[in-house]
């Protein structure tokens, strides 16, 4: 005969009561705390207020100060429920500031405990202000305004993909900005630079939005605005020929006529398909000049071809070679 065997419970079983149990307990704790009383750091934000008309701060100040507060249990669990999403702040008033001033804080909030915001209904009442954790003080300098309009210098590559070619330099949209600050600060800024950007086999045109970089991090100063647009033009690689593209001739003496022949070259000249197609002739200027390139021992030169900074390249130059027949004034 077996014996029986004893039938072990899955772990969710009664999981209701279990979890009931739980917050029972915690229920439980939570009302043997609420009305003891504790002190808990609370870190709350920097505002400053009223600068004066015409000034500037001139150096950064704390973003943050910690503070320490004493109340009840309730009281400060519903704190640090709701302080993230009600915009909670130390304000720091500067509307009798001239120059120069230190905060010393613990001084500041005894003497206006109004300065400490915290939006939520009846906390402050219910929580008394301990001391100042840190920082102990704030120092505030203020300097004479000024705002001033710099270009922006885009740090942004383009690398187009097989086949495929940029058009034209980079269009940076807007091309200055304007930096807001104390005078001696902003004088010393010439350029604002974009974040560093590498876009690579890029097959078409491109249309970004890039974030500026603060001229100096360690002072104070506004950047307006902040994002600039960068442009490119990509566009496929393709040829054009060029046909019966004049010759000029450079520096010829003034008691003598210089005749070129042929008086034209053809010639076939690659880059972007849209730039070519709306392009005519003065994609390229081709030119001789009689100064440094004719010999009287050589009446045949090649001629020099400068191109658009747009065209990639240049081939199958017909004729290679021009001759120079060159006639003397008479007097």
């Amino acid at each position: 005969m077996r014996r029986g065997l004893t039938e072990k419970k899955p772990f969710y079983t009664d999981l209701v009561y279990k979890l009931g149990a739980v917050g029972l307990a915690i229920i439980l704790w939570f009302v043997s705390i609420s009305n003891s009383h504790f002190e808990a750091d609370v870190s709350l934000p920097i505002e400053i207020r009223n600068i004066r008309v015409g000034k500037a701060l001139g150096e950064e100040a704390p973003r943050t100060a910690v503070l320490r507060f004493r109340g009840n249990g309730r009281t400060l669990v519903k704190l640090f429920l709701l302080l993230p999403f009600t915009g909670p702040k130390l304000v720091l008033d500067l509307e009798r500031v001239q120059r120069r001033h230190v905060f010393y804080l613990d001084e500041y909030i005894k003497d206006s405990p109004q300065r400490i915001s915290i939006p939520i209904v009846g906390m402050q009442e219910n929580l008394d202000f301990v001391e100042v954790v840190s920082p102990d003080s704030v120092a505030i300098l203020l300097g004479d305004y000024v705002e001033q309009t710099v270009p922006v210098q885009a740090q942004v590559t383009i690398l187009p993909a097989a086949g495929y070619t940029q058009v034209g330099d980079l269009l940076i949209s807007p091309e200055s900005v304007t930096v807001k600050g104390v005078v001696e600060e902003v004088n010393k800024i010439n350029y604002i630079r974009s974040m560093r950007r590498t876009y690579s086999d890029v097959n078409a045109p491109l249309d970004i939005s890039v974030g500026l970089l603060h001229p100096d991090p360690g002072k104070v100063l506004d950047v307006s605005p902040v994002n600039v647009t960068v442009q490119a033009d990509i566009q496929m690689v393709g040829e054009r020929r060029l046909m019966e593209v004049p010759v000029k001739m450079l520096n010829v003496p003034a008691d003598l006529v210089v005749y070129v022949s042929p008086s034209t070259v053809s010639l076939t000249v690659i880059g972007g398909v849209d730039f070519l197609a709306d392009q005519d002739n003065e994609l390229v200027n081709i030119s001789i000049d009689f100064a440094t390139q004719w010999s009287p021992t050589n009446h045949f030169v090649e001629p020099q071809i400068v191109m658009d900074e747009n065209i990639i390249e240049f081939r199958d130059l017909v004729p290679k070679q021009l001759e120079l027949i060159t006639t003397r004034i008479s007097p």
